[in-house]
């Protein structure tokens, strides 16, 4: 019997357990098999030029894909870069959102978010990870430069990319999970999220699928580890003046894990310079956003810990 059961896509955010749900969640002992990954997403829906975009391709590797499929899986695309790129604004998000509709029209989207001022500290430390060098009151403050983007707060007002998907695909296809909800009862929140997407497989989570482990260096590292970028090679930084080896390997990583270790933390812990600069530079600049969001959703989204 073919799968023709709706094909859930889930476009991020970057930095909201995405990566958790990829690799535990959207699994087959879940009810779920992912279809595309990343570099599938990429090729046909981010990376193809506005002139020559063509939702054939992608098309025609989701059919493939639903051929080995059991009839009671659900389908499922997951990639965070479909939200846009947080370092560049996210200016290109309703692109893809327009590319995903001409690919899949019937599709249920996942949206994934989290509360301002965690995610925004977050995305700071994934730009240093990738390479970037500048300090973070610089990053939050964007370019006015004519031409190029850079960091916006309004790819984190939520509202506006929720409002969107669910213009093209209906507010009822459109299910908004918060990374708070995963914290507080993972299980709960899975099993919500399996009931929008017709899992009527899932039967809770396994065991291994309900540990989370954080893998990014502490805030305090920061200052060093992005001076170090500066002699190493990396996707923001790809010829430096000098090359001592690739971030995040090299001297990123034994920085990194020296700034780890207890000596270091016992004096550094709870030293969190990013979060107290974004607590400033953004207080209450999300909150109409977070209004607004509550409203489209209604009393079921819980936004209690946002501005």
């Amino acid at each position: 019997m073919p799968n023709t059961h709706p094909l859930l896509i889930h476009v991020g955010y970057h930095k909201t357990a995405t990566t958790w749900m990829q690799r535990l969640l959207f699994m087959p002992v879940h009810g779920y098999r992912q279809i595309a990954g990343h570099d599938a997403v990429f090729t046909h829906l981010v990376q193809p030029h506005g002139l020559r975009f063509d939702p054939a391709p992608m098309q025609d590797l989701i059919a493939r894909q639903r051929q080995d499929m059991g009839a009671d899986q659900v389908p499922v695309i997951s990639s965070e870069i479909l939200s846009g790129h947080p370092f560049q604004g996210g200016h290109e998000s309703d692109v893809y959102a327009a590319r995903i509709k001409a690919v899949a029209p019937e599709a249920r989207i996942l949206i994934s978010i989290r509360a301002q001022q965690r995610i925004l500290p977050s995305v700071y430390m994934q730009y240093v990870l990738r390479g970037g060098t500048m300090p973070y009151d610089q990053f939050f403050e964007g370019t006015k430069e004519l031409g190029y983007f850079g960091f916006t707060p309004e790819h984190f007002e939520y509202d506006l990319l929720v409002g969107h998907y669910q213009k093209l695909f209906g507010a009822q296809n459109v299910h908004v999970l918060t990374q708070e909800s995963l914290q507080a009862d993972m299980q709960a929140a899975s099993k919500r999220l399996a009931e929008f997407a017709g899992n009527t497989r899932f039967d809770g989570l396994e065991p291994r699928a309900q540990k989370v482990h954080a893998a990014s260096y502490p805030e305090y590292a920061a200052p060093v580890l992005r001076r170090i970028n500066h002699v190493q090679r990396s996707t923001l930084n790809p010829r430096p003046i000098i090359a001592l080896g690739r971030t995040p390997r090299g001297l990123y990583k034994l920085a990194g894990f020296a700034l780890r270790q207890p000596l270091v933390a016992r004096f550094l812990k709870g030293r969190k310079p990013v979060t107290a600069h974004v607590a400033r530079r953004f207080a209450g600049h999300f909150a109409a956003s977070n209004a607004r969001l509550a409203a489209l959703c209604g009393p079921s989204l819980d936004l209690s810990r946002y501005d």
